[in-house]
């Protein structure tokens, strides 16, 4: 056994040194009775919130394609990755519907994975989408193939025509899969969602029962069942032949049921590293701080940024040549996430532009303003300078009154 086998055991972590590579568990049932396919998780509300905030706000943010320069870098319009990722990765699909499908399978299975079609010099031109359920790396002597099973048959790829993003792993051959280590919670989850539609579906708890003093005849019971099934809720019972009627509350064990649902909100989101807030769980304060911005940011910070760092750092392993890497690079606009109100955004500006770190040019752009003349020059406040380099620095005849 490898040294991962001896660490992990049995428990679907551990990847032979050779051959197929495993993303983690495979099996569906759960310990609470409930086969959990990949479609049923996705049916779970927690879930689904978790994935789709994740996909689509990668999938939203801007991408660039950046060149180094001698004082820093500039935009690479004209790099052939800008037609690829920014313009039709495919023939089927626009730029976010891409990057949206790429990061939801990241997200959920915890590899992403991509044919890269190229041209006779090499140059990728498409990017299509594989279904992770269908892919199976495999590691061997020269490398590692990714082997591609659908109902049409297989096919294997090389490394160089699979664009792979992968997760958190063990021997970073594969990512983990959220999913698989997830399923006892998700089928917990899910089973409490089934005996809550089944409470429904069998017409719920009733609000009230009626109690006989005296056993009743068959005719007798049927005559008041009759009666209760013509009754709705809203309606006034009549008693009658010392007939009594007693109110009914939430019986313990459902209270437990809808607490340990509301848990399981938060639980998801742990595996997802989401702020359960974020997926409109308010049963807590957040910690994030209290303004849109702060949370913002802590989402970037902690949930965001490995998604974003993942995609950058794949894009230029499998998309850009060795040469080409140490030229340029990708890299995601993240400004419009930290976009905070515009009282707090000007001030951020003029301290900015008062301490010499940008231009009003600068500024202007960030706001979709047109440049003015002059605004590139950069300029700092004088009124803290010392009293001694007061002449140097407004000039003699200013101190003068001139």
């Amino acid at each position: 056994m490898s040294f991962w086998g001896r660490w992990f055991g049995n428990g679907g972590l551990s990847n032979p040194e050779e051959g197929a590579q495993s993303s983690g568990k495979s099996s569906t049932t759960t310990e609470a009775g409930v086969v959990l396919t990949d479609e049923r998780a996705m049916a779970l509300s927690a879930v689904w919130s978790c994935v789709r905030l994740i996909s689509e706000t990668v999938g939203s943010l801007p991408l660039a394609i950046y060149e180094r320069t001698a004082d820093g870098r500039q935009v690479a319009t004209d790099h052939y990755l800008n037609e690829l990722l920014l313009v039709s990765p495919n023939a089927l699909m626009t730029p976010l519907e891409f990057r949206e499908a790429m990061t939801m399978q990241l997200a959920l299975w915890g590899n992403g994975y991509a044919h890269i079609e190229r041209d006779s010099k090499g140059i990728p031109t498409s990017l299509t989408p594989l279904h992770p359920g269908h892919v199976t790396p495999k590691r061997e002597a020269g490398g590692v193939t990714y082997h591609y099973q659908t109902s049409k048959g297989g096919h294997i790829f090389a490394a160089e025509s699979i664009l792979h993003l992968k997760g958190f792993g063990v021997e970073g051959i594969v990512g983990l899969s959220p999913l698989a280590y997830a399923r006892e919670t998700l089928g917990i989850t899910a089973a409490a969602d089934k005996y809550a539609s089944k409470s429904f579906t069998s017409g719920s708890r009733p609000s009230g029962v009626l109690t006989v003093d005296r056993v009743l005849t068959p005719e007798q019971r049927e005559a008041l069942r009759a009666i209760y099934a013509n009754l709705d809720s809203n309606s006034l019972w009549v008693l009658e032949g010392g007939t009594g009627y007693q109110q009914l509350s939430l019986p313990p064990d459902d209270l437990q049921m809808l607490e340990s649902r509301q848990f399981q909100l938060g639980d998801i989101a742990r595996f997802f590293r989401v702020p359960s807030h974020m997926i409109n769980d308010h049963t807590k304060d957040t910690s994030w701080g209290t303004g849109i911005e702060q949370q913002n940011i802590g989402f970037l910070t902690y949930t965001l940024r490995p998604y974003l760092t993942r995609w950058e750092s794949t894009i230029s392993n499998a998309l850009l040549s060795r040469t080409d890497r140490r030229r340029y690079f990708a890299e995601h606009k993240v400004e419009g996430l930290l976009r905070a109100d515009s009282g707090a955004r000007a001030a951020f500006y003029s301290q900015m532009a008062q301490n010499g770190i940008m231009s009003r040019n600068e500024i202007r752009k960030k706001e979709n303003l047109p440049p003015v003349e002059g605004g590139d020059e950069l300029t700092v406040q004088v009124n803290l300078t010392p009293v001694q380099d007061l002449p140097s620095a407004v000039g003699a005849g200013d101190m003068n009154g001139n």
